[in-house]
């Protein structure tokens, strides 16, 4: 009745969020490009737009 419960094993939830080197600035991380290159989301006042950089260009954020 009072025993110990066992919590619940949540999986690890992958983020796809990402900064870049360079500027520090946060981007979403789109798709993964042949070659090394990431496809990428950024919000740049009330627009979003996107680019492709190199994967060695983002860390985690």
């Amino acid at each position: 009745m009072f025993g110990k419960s066992k919590a619940a094993a949540t999986p690890t939830a992958q983020s796809d969020q990402y900064r870049l080197k360079a500027t520090g600035r946060r981007v979403t991380l789109l798709e993964r490009l042949s070659g090394g290159d990431v496809r990428i989301a950024m919000d740049s006042g009330r627009t979003t737009r996107d680019d492709i950089v190199s994967a060695r260009d983002i860390t985690p954020a």
